[in-house]
């Protein structure tokens, strides 16, 4: 025998049968066929050879083959009248095994065998009478063995575990059908199936060794296949290298595009630097790898950090920053990639005195692979991968332009990342640098906070203040200004100036903001500002208030009520001129929360829904505030695409003592206004103050009645800074301090008021006016 007619020995996976495999598959099998002392030798080469050729990491993938044949009873020694289906071999059994064939009529009976005798291009007929096509043969799938019409045994499915069952075979000189079946646990591709029709032709050739009786004939075809096989061979192998070749550089690019669009929109530099670590460390096989990368702080100092993949940072943390050795030298200086089959072979190795090597403890590298990560705007070295394996040689170039590819993915990642980072800390910082100063406000607790978007580095237009007013007032207001980036801060700082000057002016809410939408039409890119302004008094107990657009404020009343308040009132500020003025109580216990939209919006859009969820947060959170952050990252799951701003009121109350005279127009009005005044200062434990808050008493009291000629209402109230007196009437004429001369007894009254308080002013009510003065209380020592 012939080296060249030794059967190949070689093993194949099923699920990855390709062309040469095909090749080499039918002419392994026609060999053994032909060396085969008979028929049923060869059936059983064939066979095990079947099993054994193909197999994948659990051993062989065939665990049932079988060759079958259709003989006549003269052939198998039974009823010459009936034909037989007989297992010629395999390998569940060593002896064949006869089964007489049904009348045509039943052949569906047998599904498998009726539907390859479809496939070889015959009928029932032909197979009973032994007549038909004989150079006929054909290939039959089943993909899914289980539950399969084709397959009656399905316990012998179950019980040998059989994915997909492929048959294939012809017909022999003489009429013979013959047909091997294949029973996988993995599955079998159409792509495998269709290689098939040319093994069913060699193995044929081979068969046709045993019994054909033509052997010139024999020898040529065996000739003419061998160098038709050869041929095939040859250009198959060729043609699998190329698509080889082709698919790995195909995926190659595919590898680098999805990397790479992972990596470049990818802005938190934490993330960024370990996702390019991790895919990088895969892509080239490495037992691990890091990467060192260069940083810049606020104050122009630059840092190295790294990270790891594949092994615990534990392993790295006891060894210091790698220096800039002659081996490292080549990728911190950007120099270029640096590949090697056995790095502690390389002249540069331990050249490094007084150290000669790794050091101690660290983890064993022989194959090495660095690459540099340089800024592609700016040149500079932004840091560098290091790869390593124990074991020589595991680096190649296709692993080398993976590398490469990811870094230079990571490069514009981190440029954009930390361009990113400097303009969201600028943003950021810009936002929180035009935030107010919560002042101090007796008997209130306030809170507020300020969350720039999740997402983009440009500042928002979301704002908040408290400003303090006259008599212990407080003013709550919370806006937002539509857009992003400067012009959406600019416009917001000038509203918010504006907003908090009319305030200053003591205007009513609906006041406040007509004069502010007036201005906002006034002013460039001021298109679309909604605002939320209301004012607590505390004296008498309620909160005044007016909206511009803005969403609904939560109140919450003491027995742990809420509602929405604010709805409707006007239109956005530079849109709308009239804006309605609501009036609620808000006694001690009472909390009141104004927030931005980008707290409430959610992800389909609905804002009411955002809106009654935040109302029902609010109602159940702790009235002392401290759930507030909690609340809001859970409104926000840490996904706010807007920025947040919030303020937080409840009235804790102040002990604020308030006493009201109602005065007519009698002669005694004033005297009557001083006796309350001394009795209540008495009682307050003010008498030190008595002196001065008579006289403003009876100056605010006489101006009064002389200039409206109505009654007025007297108010004192007091807490523990400041003594307030206010005068309240039905006139319309606001007072003002004018010039007197020496001898003028008129026009000197506001003049006293001046002097002997601390301050004093005046504002329009719904039905007249009110004119106050404040008297600061000494300062406890």
């Amino acid at each position: 025998m012939s080296p060249s007619r030794v059967p190949d020995r070689r093993t194949y996976d099923i699920t990855r049968f390709g062309l040469s495999d095909m090749v080499r598959t039918a002419a392994d099998l026609r060999r053994l066929a032909e060396l085969a002392p008979d028929f049923p030798s060869a059936a059983r080469a064939v066979v095990t050879r079947l099993q054994e050729c193909f197999t994948d990491v659990g051993g062989p993938v065939l665990p049932l083959v079988r060759l079958l044949t259709i003989r006549t009873g003269a052939e198998v020694s039974m009823d010459p009248a009936t034909k037989y289906l007989v297992l010629e071999a395999g390998t569940e059994s060593p002896d064949p095994r006869v089964r007489a064939l049904p009348p045509a009529d039943e052949f569906e009976s047998m599904p498998m065998m009726a539907a390859m005798t479809r496939e070889f291009g015959l009928t029932p007929e032909d197979i009973l009478n032994g007549s038909g096509d004989s150079n006929g043969f054909g290939v039959f799938h089943v993909p899914v063995a289980h539950g399969s019409r084709y397959i009656k045994d399905q316990a012998l499915v179950i019980e040998h575990d059989i994915a997909s069952v492929l048959g294939f075979g012809g017909v022999l000189p003489g009429g013979t059908p013959f047909a091997v079946v294949l029973y996988s646990r993995v599955p079998i591709p159409a792509s495998t199936a269709e290689q098939f029709t040319a093994v069913a032709i060699g193995l044929r050739v081979g068969l046709l060794a045993h019994g054909a009786g033509v052997p010139a004939e024999r020898d040529a075809l065996r000739q003419h296949l061998t160098t038709l096989e050869q041929a095939s061979r040859d250009q198959a192998t060729a043609l699998e290298e190329a698509i080889e070749q082709l698919r790995a550089a195909a995926d190659l690019v595919d590898t680098l595009q999805v990397v790479g669009r992972r990596l470049t929109a990818q802005l938190d530099l934490d993330a960024l630097v370990q996702d390019a670590t991790d895919a990088a460390t895969k892509a080239t096989g490495a037992a691990f790898g890091a990467f060192f990368y260069n940083l810049i702080d606020s104050y122009g100092e630059s840092y190295t950090l790294f990270t790891l993949s594949g092994v615990p940072r534990e392993a790295f943390e006891k060894f210091p920053m790698p220096r800039n050795t002659k081996v490292f030298a080549q990728t911190f200086n950007g120099v270029g990639t640096m590949r090697s089959p056995n790095i502690t072979a390389d002249y540069r190795y331990g050249d490094n005195p007084p150290y000669h090597g790794m050091p101690e403890g660290h983890l064993p590298v022989c194959s090495y692979l660095a690459v540099p990560v340089v800024s592609p705007s700016s040149g500079e070295v932004l840091g560098g991968f290091f790869f390593g394996h124990p074991e020589p040689d595991q680096f190649t170039q296709r692993h080398e332009q993976l590398a490469e590819g990811i870094a230079g993915y990571s490069a514009i990642a981190l440029d954009n990342a930390r361009l990113f980072s400097r303009q969201r800390s600028m943003a950021t910082e810009l936002a929180r640098s035009m935030l107010p100063t919560i002042p101090a406000t007796p008997g209130l607790r306030v809170l507020s906070r300020y969350l720039p978007a999740a997402t983009g580095a440009e500042v928002g237009g979301d704002w908040f203040d408290v400003v303090s007013l006259p008599v212990g007032r407080t003013a709550f207001i919370i806006g937002d200004v539509a857009g992003r980036g400067v012009s959406a801060a600019a416009v917001m700082g000038q509203i918010r100036t504006a907003v908090r000057s009319y305030a200053l002016l003591d205007l009513p809410p609906s006041e406040v903001l007509r004069n502010t939408s007036e201005l906002a039409m006034a002013t460039p890119d001021a298109d679309f500002i909604t605002c939320l302004y209301a004012v607590h008094d505390p004296a008498d107990g309620t909160l005044t208030f007016s909206s511009a657009g803005h969403p609904p404020a939560v109140y919450v009343s003491p027995e742990g009520a809420s509602s929405l308040i604010g709805q409707t009132l006007g239109m956005p500020l530079g849109v709308g001129t009239t804006f309605a003025q609501r009036q609620i109580e808000f006694p001690v216990g009472a909390r009141l929360v104004l927030y931005t939209d980008g707290l409430v919006e959610t992800r389909n859009g609905y804002l009411n829904e955002g809106i009654d969820a935040f109302a029902e947060a609010v109602r159940q959170m702790p009235a002392d505030g401290e759930a507030l952050d909690a609340l809001i990252a859970r409104m926000t799951a840490g996904e706010h695409a807007d920025d947040v701003a919030l303020l937080y009121v409840r009235n804790e109350g102040n002990n604020r003592r308030v006493s009201t005279l109602v005065l007519d127009t009698t002669p005694d009005a004033a005297a009557r206004a001083r006796s309350f005044t001394s009795e209540h200062l008495e009682l307050w434990g003010l008498t030190a103050l008595t002196d001065r808050a008579v006289t403003i008493t009876s100056e605010l009291v006489t101006n009064a009645i002389k200039h409206t000629g109505t009654p007025a209402v007297l108010r004192l109230h007091a807490d523990a800074r400041r003594l307030s007196i206010d005068v309240s009437d039905h006139g319309s004429t606001q007072p003002r301090t004018l010039p007197a001369a020496l001898d003028d007894e008129h026009h000197r009254g506001l003049h006293i008021v001046e002097s002997f308080a601390t301050r004093w002013g005046t504002r329009a009510t719904h039905d007249g006016k009110l004119v106050w003065a404040e008297i600061a209380l000494p300062r406890r020592s």
